[in-house]
């Protein structure tokens, strides 16, 4: 039997094709979401706009809100958690100048009283 497979996986490999070995046993990985992207921006934001404070506080608050199902009610928080991480881009991309800070600061905070006020009411996923 395993003289069979492999056989199929070099001929596979000797013509081009990729082929699955163990297709029943191996989850396709999800596609991050706009949340998630989004989610990731927010933290950039908060460390180049926000002083050192805001940015441990807005992190802190971040963290709490994957955790609590916010971001992506359908996955594993720490498997949105990781992709939050691995989704973070340039803060020059996402905040040009130093003049579009005051107004991304006041979305940020405004983001975090209804984060507040939706994990202390517990309309978040239950774990």
């Amino acid at each position: 039997m395993k003289a069979r497979v492999l056989g199929a996986l070099l001929s596979a490999s000797v013509i081009g094709i990729s082929l699955p070995v163990h297709s029943q046993t191996t989850r396709p990985a999800a596609a991050p979401t706009a949340a998630e992207q989004q989610e990731a921006d927010y933290r950039v934001i908060a460390a180049r706009c926000g002083t050192p404070a805001f940015e441990k506080g807005f992190f802190k608050s971040s963290r709490a809100a994957v955790a609590a199902g916010l971001v992506n009610k359908h996955r594993m928080p720490a498997d949105v958690e990781k992709s939050v991480e691995a989704l973070r881009r340039s803060p020059f991309v996402l905040v040009a100048t130093n003049a579009d800070c005051p107004n991304q600061l006041a979305q940020l905070k405004e983001l975090l009283k209804t984060r507040q006020e939706t994990i202390r009411t517990g309309r978040a996923r239950k774990p």
